[in-house]
């Protein structure tokens, strides 16, 4: 087993370690296979300890789906909606504005930013008073998706409405 072939377990101060470790690991079993009748049993052995290993951290793993929360334009940013989650998202994946539809006042975005558990979508003309909804499509490249710091993705949001503050 060639250690390049094993993912990387992180910003682990040992991890380097911890990843040649296993990889030893299963190279001898790998060896121990093809010379013995005991390797269903070296090979089950360390099954059994990574699937402990995995057992022991599985509650450290975040998995919650970030959710919608609510849409806004206020009259300080008249050109804006924001986008309100449950959670922070990760500001390296963005989508392109056509991720997003509005209705109501038909517009196009702009430009899209996420701040946090914001995801701010600008347009080049100002809302008026009116209904406005907004929906959001997950791309299709997983690198444009919604997601969190776990990369748990936004799913799609159906056309909702949006609270207009433009009097």
């Amino acid at each position: 087993m060639r250690v390049a072939t094993l993912p990387s377990p992180g910003l682990l101060s040992n991890g380097i370690c911890l990843r040649l470790e296993a990889a030893n690991a299963i190279s001898a079993v790998e060896i121990n296979a093809g010379r013995n009748a005991g390797k269903a049993r070296n090979a089950k052995a360390l099954k059994d300890f990574f699937d402990a290993c995995s057992s022991a951290i599985a509650s450290f793993v975040e998995t919650t789906v970030p959710t919608f929360v609510s849409a806004a334009i206020t009259a300080l940013a008249p050109k804006r909606i924001t986008l309100v989650f449950s959670e922070g998202l990760g500001a390296a994946n963005v989508p392109l504005p056509a991720a997003f539809t509005v209705g109501g006042q038909v517009k196009t975005v702009s430009k899209v930013t996420v701040d946090g558990p914001f995801v701010h979508l600008d347009f080049t003309s100002n809302f008026v008073a009116g209904a406005v909804t907004v929906a959001y499509t997950q791309p299709t490249p997983v690198a444009e998706r919604l997601q969190d710091a776990s990369n748990n993705y936004v799913a799609s949001i159906t056309a909702t409405s949006v609270t207009n503050g433009i009097a």
